[in-house]
């Protein structure tokens, strides 16, 4: 492991390589330092890893051995803990399509600003997921990669449309079920947590919208479009429920990865009230 050890408390911690994250003593140092608003330096080497290049592994999915296939994932609302492992799930599955596009060979096509967009959403959902991973500890959703169908992942990546149209349906169901997820939250903390995540999310979605607006948008307003804004003037949401009905709907998890039904306990009445839905036709 070649994480440099933080000799004084104003240093950022240093991340050298993509696989310092898999230590434990590694992500629990980098969580620390960004909970107590300290700076964390990544180099370089940590993203362009993510490719597969640099350690003899050429699996678009990412470094080191992809785990077998996953089963059964289930989630618990009632708290904050069941409620970050669908956040986790959301992240895993982010962070490995993103790792996927930037080593395709549909990537070459792509603008220098795209390229740039889609590096950064890699390297920040890698953040994100590592983030949750080290926060949730034993309660960590499982490494899914292994779960991602791959026949799927291959058709969206055969072309530039496929790959911007799922980015961005990931980016809004991100926002959606962050907004929807809010209420239920118990601990301010988390709440805050959550309201950061979503904030980032948005961003992301506004970006893809402005480089490729959907169908029937105006270029010059898609990034911020009325479709994406209630009559209340509210940003998209959607229930734990029918985040996991989109992201089935995409067709990258295979069946069974997910438990039947994968949500165990909803939220109590004393976390909060389910509202009504809002998601646009098109994202």
């Amino acid at each position: 492991m070649e994480t440099r050890e933080e000799p004084g408390r104003g240093e950022p911690l240093v991340i050298a390589r993509a696989g310092d994250l898999m230590f434990a003593s590694t992500r629990r140092r980098f969580v620390q330092r960004l909970l107590a608003g300290g700076a964390v330096m990544m180099l370089p080497s940590v993203f362009s890893a993510c490719d597969g290049s640099d350690d003899g592994n050429d699996n678009p999915l990412g470094p080191g051995t992809i785990p077998g296939p996953v089963t059964g994932v289930s989630f618990d609302l009632r708290s904050d803990v069941g409620i970050f492992r669908l956040v986790h799930t959301l992240e895993q599955l982010e962070g490995a399509f993103y790792t996927a596009v930037v080593a395709s060979s549909t990537f070459a096509s792509f603008s220098a600003e795209e390229k740039e967009l889609f590096v950064d959403l890699r390297n920040t959902e890698i953040i994100h997921r590592e983030f949750l991973r080290t926060a949730l500890g034993s309660q960590a959703v499982p490494d899914i990669r292994g779960s991602i169908d791959t026949n799927v992942l291959s058709t969206i990546l055969s072309s530039r449309t496929n790959i911007v149209n799922t980015a961005r349906t990931f980016e809004h169901i991100g926002v959606a079920g962050l907004n929807g997820a809010g209420k239920y939250l118990q601990d301010a903390r988390n709440l805050l947590l959550a309201g950061k995540f979503a904030s980032v999310e948005a961003r992301h979605a506004a970006a893809l919208r402005d480089i490729s607006p959907p169908a029937g948008q105006n270029a010059n307003t898609a990034f911020a479009g009325d479709d994406i804004i209630d009559a209340n003037g509210r940003d998209v949401k959607l229930e734990a429920g029918a985040v996991l009905t989109r992201v089935a709907a995409t067709g990258l998890l295979r069946s069974g990865t997910l438990a039947s039904p994968a949500i165990t306990a909803a939220p109590t009445a004393a976390q909060g009230v389910p509202s009504a839905d809002f998601f646009p036709a098109n994202p």
